[in-house]
């Protein structure tokens, strides 16, 4: 059976935004569920305006996988498509 984990992040200060930070803390948690918790898929939802963490997601190797509704996509990451 192979195992599915779901993500959830925010960084809640905007004085934070832009510096790196999220895309960091993405990569050692794929890199953990992945590597060390034998995940053999990470998914997240994200809302379609949010561009800012639909970047910072696809730099840390998710794909847009579908729409889940009108303002939100469901992304996901697998070991063999992650850079």
């Amino acid at each position: 059976m192979e195992v599915v984990q779901g993500i959830d992040q925010f960084i809640g200060e905007p004085q934070l935004w832009g510096k790196g930070i999220g895309s960091i803390m993405i990569r050692k948690m794929v890199d953990y569920l992945l590597d060390d918790k034998g995940a053999a898929m990470i998914v997240l939802d994200v809302k379609k305006t949010n561009t800012r963490a639909i970047s910072s997601y696809e730099k840390c190797g998710f794909k847009q996988m579908k729409e889940l509704n009108n303002d939100s996509i469901l992304m996901g990451c697998i070991k063999e498509t992650r850079e």
